[in-house]
C-alpha cells in the first residue's frame, strides 16, 4: 500500500522525462473549459438542465401566448436584473484587479 494519500495512478508523470507533469488549477480554466470538464464529470446533471432549460422556455412561451403583458414584465424583470448583475460584476472585476 501506498504511503501517500493519493489515490493510486493519479500522479502525472511524462514517461519520456520521467518527471511529474504540472498540475493545472480549476481557476487557470476559461469558461468554456470548465462547462466541458463539468460535463465530462456528471452528464447526467448537464442532460438535466439542458431539459430543464426546454422546459422553461416552453412554459415561457405559453404564458407569452396566453398573458403577453405579464411576459414581456418578466422580459424586463430579467433584463434589467441581468444588468445589475453584470454591471457588480465588471465592477468587483475592475477592483480585484487594483
Amino acid at each position: 500500500m501506498a504511503d501517500s494519500a493519493q489515490p493510486p495512478g493519479d500522479e502525472r508523470v511524462d514517461p519520456s522525462s520521467g518527471e511529474r507533469a504540472a498540475d493545472v488549477d480549476f481557476g487557470e480554466l476559461t469558461l468554456k473549459e470548465r462547462i466541458a470538464l463539468a460535463t465530462a464529470q456528471r452528464p447526467a446533471l448537464g442532460l438535466f438542465l439542458v431539459l430543464f432549460s426546454l422546459f422553461a422556455f416552453t412554459f415561457f412561451i405559453a404564458l407569452a401566448l396566453v398573458y403577453p403583458t405579464v411576459a414581456g414584465l418578466f422580459i424586463l424583470v430579467t433584463l434589467v436584473v441581468t444588468l445589475l448583475g453584470v454591471g457588480g460584476f465588471l465592477i468587483l472585476r475592475r477592483l480585484d484587479r487594483m
